[in-house]
């Protein structure tokens, strides 16, 4: 119901031309992954508390969407896909740690700490068919705050050496990189890049 509200505000502001084609389609795109991810973010922390994982899942959870946010990244083709992923990862990594007291060493954590940075270099941000990153200017500004995002998040993390809330921060980060790594995509037979199939913007 209020998805299909937000679209006919919308219709309305571009038939009144107070939004391009282009700004619609960029602000329909963005509209409806908000509305999916809170979805999907209910789904997963009713889950959560179900399991009694709700602070754990929070915490994972933050550290993945604060990097997301500026790195972006895959995103399954399903709505049901997404979902059994947001599980799967969200409720059923904190659910393994807790049950195995698993924390990480401070050698494993700077390790995984310069393997997380280096992918934010090279790989973020990383852009999908439906939203593929075109201008330039924009590419690098969210390279830039993925970094800031990603060292701030480190830098608590390792204050909390030994914690679980620290490791559940790096593989928060780690599930992220995931997602923004190219052969991730290729072994989901996804479209890497996808902004050069356009004429790039300054």
């Amino acid at each position: 119901m209020t998805h299909t509200f937000t679209l006919f505000i919308l219709e309305k502001l571009r038939a009144q031309n107070f939004m391009t084609e282009e700004e619609f389609e960029n602000v329909q795109y963005s509209l409806e992954i908000l509305l999916i991810n809170i979805l999907k973010s209910i789904q997963v922390y009713f889950i959560s508390f179900l399991f009694g994982l709700l602070f754990e899942t929070f915490i994972m959870n933050l550290a993945y969407v604060l990097l997301r946010w500026h790195a972006n990244g895959w995103h399954a083709k399903s709505s049901i896909a997404c979902s059994l992923f947001g599980i799967a990862t969200f409720v059923g990594i904190p659910f393994v740690l807790q049950e195995t007291s698993f924390t990480l060493s401070t050698p494993w954590m700077l390790i995984l700490s310069g393997i997380i940075l280096l992918c934010v270099f090279l790989y973020a941000p990383a852009d999908t068919e439906k939203n593929p990153l075109v201008s330039v200017s924009e590419r690098k500004k969210k390279k830039l705050f993925a970094l800031i995002s990603a060292f701030s998040i480190i830098c608590v993390s390792l204050v909390l050496v030994g914690a679980q809330v620290g490791t559940l921060l790096i593989i928060g980060l780690l599930v992220e990189i995931l997602m923004i790594h190219p052969l991730f995509y290729k072994l989901n037979k996804r479209s890497y890049k996808n902004y050069e199939n356009y004429q790039i913007q300054p």
